[in-house]
């Protein structure tokens, strides 16, 4: 009997301690939010300041951030394949992704395109990038960039 009643605490000790984890989780999880609820006015501020200063005919929906990467690639001497589009909605902005994929580049040419990339901020960002040589091509490296473009819905 005893060793039953000790095997029960036992379990019963790590469900609590469980049960402890849980209740601060929570705790901190609510102190986050009430946090980002208590600077919103600030927040709200903050983003129709930088949204104002956005020139809407500079933001791209799906299909412009399709050509512009490929309009890019081009002048930086590679031949993109672009796939892999979503679209992800918010009152304010649409946010289009796409991933750009280049086979046996030149590292000169993806820097190139990079740079061109990167002119383009803050209408088109990078998320993420991939490089790995290519075996069959000494010199040469295959490239995937991951790009999200941010569209005003007015």
């Amino acid at each position: 009997m005893a060793l039953v009643a000790i095997v029960w605490l036992v379990s019963a000790a790590g469900r609590t301690r469980l049960r402890i984890a849980d209740w601060r989780s929570l705790r901190t999880a609510g102190e986050e939010q009430r946090l980002w609820l208590g600077n919103r006015a600030e927040i709200e501020a903050r983003s129709a300041k930088a949204t104002a200063q956005l020139d809407p005919a500079k933001t791209l929906n799906g299909t412009r951030l399709v050509a512009e990467m490929s309009t890019l690639a081009a002048q930086a001497g590679l031949t993109a394949e672009v796939s892999g589009q979503r679209s992800e909605r918010t009152t304010q902005f649409a946010f289009h992704s796409a991933q750009v994929s280049f086979r046996r580049a030149d590292m000169g040419a993806l820097v190139k395109f990079y740079e061109s990339l990167s002119a383009r901020s803050p209408y088109v960002g990078l998320e993420q990038v991939s490089l790995a040589a290519d075996r069959g091509a000494p010199g040469t490296v295959n490239a995937t960039f991951r790009v999200v473009a941010a569209e005003l819905q007015r």
